[in-house]
């Protein structure tokens, strides 16, 4: 006589054989679960920090442009020299050029 899992989808030979495949995969799927929840936790976790990181990024960038407005219309253009790569303006920097 052969058994029919509905869960597995498959036959087997007897009954625990059966009742072993349908708690193996059901151990499967609660792990596949779990990680897949841990992955969006985790997901949430990094997504939250870039948001604080650009809150903070937002928070420097007006106080740079407020000191650099308060600057220049006490005292004129500023200038400066730079040496490094990490000076160089970004994307957002030249676009706040024209606001």
């Amino acid at each position: 006589m052969k058994y029919y899992s509905e869960e597995t989808k498959k036959f087997y030979d007897n009954a625990n054989d059966c009742l072993a495949a349908e708690r193996e995969l059901v151990e499967k799927q609660k792990k596949e679960k779990m990680a897949k929840e841990e992955r969006a936790a985790a997901r949430k976790a990094a997504a939250d920090k870039v948001e604080a990181a650009r809150k903070v990024m937002n928070e420097a960038q007006s106080n740079y442009k407020k000191e650099l407005e308060a600057f220049c219309k006490e005292y004129g253009s500023y200038h400066y020299s730079t040496s490094s790569i990490d000076d160089i303006p970004h994307l957002f920097d030249i676009f706040n050029l024209f606001s």
